[in-house]
Order: structure tokens, then C-alpha cells, then sequence
């Protein structure tokens, strides 16, 4: 492990670098980006602004985005692996159990959690993606024929600054190989039924993942909150979504004993 100026650290995990940053006071919360964003979209978004002023904050860049590595062989990613670089980076900041609240990607990784690693998570946070999609279903929408064949086929349409910044920190074969990988295992509903947590989901009215969300979610002990917009709006917009999530971590602590 070693540091960087402002709270950036790096730990290896399976041979890799994985960078994470720290703030804050509190209990521990883990915030888990989408793909293909990094740790930094949650600053930028305005969410740490508000929630270090609560808890201790925990936002690694997985494997593939931001300044972590960034190897271009599927078999390096897949949810469970990147789950495990999650604990490599609780277990080098000294977190025994946090909160976990994911976007999109970050849904998968912190479901995975709460399954193989249900005492090390305290409550779960899931936005802007189905939980417990079986992997029929996530091969559905990660179909091989879609793989991303150019940056013009993710960033259609974006305004060219956010281009610029996506590429910045993005690696187009990266990006390939981690959606390759999405379908290798999944996370069920009858894993997440078994799971103790409590858990929030919230998804963009526009978002066209809404229906499959309501209904997965229907099947589960999970409260589901939509919010506007699409997907994209549904993390861009922190204001939404941050009283409804602060309430629901804050309500999920332990018991003083």
C-alpha cells in the first residue's frame, strides 16, 4: 500500500493496482462508481461534499477505470474479482464493516458482497440497476454482439468535454474486456432473499431499466424509490437521491451495545 497527497491510496490486489481515496468521519460507507465512471464522479457529482460530513467514505476506482490498472483480459474482471479488490481495499484501510452504495456497475459489486461477504456489510444502496439478475437476464444486456467496438459507440451524443474527461480516464480495451465479463456469474434473488441487509434501490423514472427494476426488486425485502430522469440524470442529479439514502444508511446502523 502507499499514498498520495489529499487522502489517494493504493493497494495490490490479484497483481494489480487499485486506487481509492478516504474523507471524512463516521461510519464506514463505500461508494462503488458505474461503468465505465471511476471514484471521482462521485466528488464531482457532489455527493462526498455531503456525505463526509456524515461518514468516513471509502471510494476505490475499480479495476479497469480511473487510475487503477488496467489489463484488457476479461478473465481479470468479472463482478467476483472486483469484489475482491473491494475487500483487498477494506482490509488495507482497516474497515471491518461498512455501508455499501453502488451505481450501475457498482450495484453488481456490491450485491456480490453482501452475498460472500454478509458480515462485512451493514446495510446496501443500489442504484440505477436490477438487483438480482440471473445470468440469463444479464446476458440479455450484455449481449457479446453489443461489445463496444469504438468510443463513438459509448460516448454518441455526449457533449465533448465529458468525452474528453471519459477518455482521460478510460481505456477503450479495458472497457471491452470488463463487459465481456459481466455475464460469468450472477447475484440472484434467491441469493439477495438470504441476505439480512437492508437494502434501498432507486432508479430514474426514464431510466429504461425501470420496469425489470420494479419487478426484481417486488420479489425482494427492498425498498424501491424513483427518482427523475434517465440513467444518467440518476447519478448526475445527487440531490434526489441523498436525503432518501442518507435517511436509509443513517436508519441501518447497528445497535449501540
Amino acid at each position: 500500500m502507499y499514498r498520495e497527497p489529499g487522502g489517494v491510496v493504493f493497494v495490490n490486489s490479484r497483481g494489480f493496482r487499485i486506487r481509492y481515496q478516504v474523507s471524512g468521519s463516521g461510519p464506514v460507507l463505500v461508494l462503488l462508481h458505474g461503468f465505465p465512471m471511476w471514484g471521482d464522479r462521485w466528488r464531482d457529482r457532489g455527493y462526498v461534499s455531503v456525505l463526509q460530513g456524515r461518514f468516513h467514505l471509502v471510494v476505490p476506482d475499480l479495476l479497469g477505470h480511473g487510475k487503477s490498472d488496467k489489463p484488457h483480459r476479461p478473465a481479470d474482471y468479472g463482478v467476483p474479482n472486483l469484489a475482491s479488490d473491494v475487500i483487498a481495499v477494506l482490509d488495507a484501510a482497516g474497515v471491518e464493516r461498512a455501508h455499501f452504495w453502488g451505481y450501475s456497475l457498482g450495484t453488481m459489486v456490491a450485491e456480490n458482497l453482501a452475498v460472500t461477504v454478509p458480515d462485512r456489510v451493514l446495510s446496501l444502496t443500489l442504484g440505477g440497476f436490477p438487483p438480482g439478475l440471473d445470468l440469463d437476464q444479464r446476458r440479455a444486456m450484455f449481449p457479446p454482439a453489443k461489445t463496444p467496438a469504438s468510443w463513438d459507440e459509448i460516448f454518441h451524443g455526449w457533449p465533448e468535454p465529458l468525452i474528453d474527461l471519459y477518455k482521460a480516464n478510460t481505456d477503450l480495451a479495458a472497457v471491452q474486456a470488463i463487459w465481456a465479463s459481466l455475464c460469468e456469474q450472477a447475484t440472484t434473488i434467491a441469493d439477495l432473499q438470504s441476505s439480512p441487509h437492508p437494502t434501498l434501490a432507486y432508479i430514474g423514472a426514464e431510466d429504461p431499466l425501470l420496469e425489470v427494476t420494479g419487478r426484481q426488486c417486488a420479489a425482494l425485502p427492498c425498498r424501491l424509490e424513483v427518482v427523475p430522469g434517465d440513467h444518467m440524470a440518476g447519478f448526475a442529479q445527487a440531490g434526489n437521491i441523498l436525503p432518501l439514502a442518507v435517511s436509509h444508511i443513517e436508519a441501518s446502523a447497528p445497535p449501540i451495545t
